[in-house]
């Protein structure tokens, strides 16, 4: 089941201390703003794979915006993007 990211007054209660870091990047701003998980390298390897898992639950037209993003944001779509975080491992 899909679970949206965090809305930007959801990352403002629960990350006080980071929270202005976190809107500050176009990534975290873009899914808190949109509901709509992408694919980007995570600090640990657990977080990879649930946002992975995550953005595999969303639905064809969710993907399709995200991929859109990802593109733009990466130059690749999401799958392409989370396998070369994956081969990449430096967790």
């Amino acid at each position: 089941m899909y679970e949206r990211p965090y809305t930007t007054d959801e990352i403002r209660e629960r990350y006080p201390d980071k929270a202005e870091t976190l809107l500050a990047d176009p990534v975290h701003s873009w899914r808190a703003e949109t509901g709509i998980e992408l694919i980007h390298k995570e600090p640990t390897i657990e977080e990879q794979k649930r946002i992975w898992g995550n953005w595999n639950e969303m639905t064809g037209e969710m993907k399709k915006k995200s991929d859109g993003k990802s593109i733009e944001m990466f130059g690749v779509d999401n799958t392409s993007h989370n396998e070369e975080i994956f081969k990449h491992l430096n967790f």
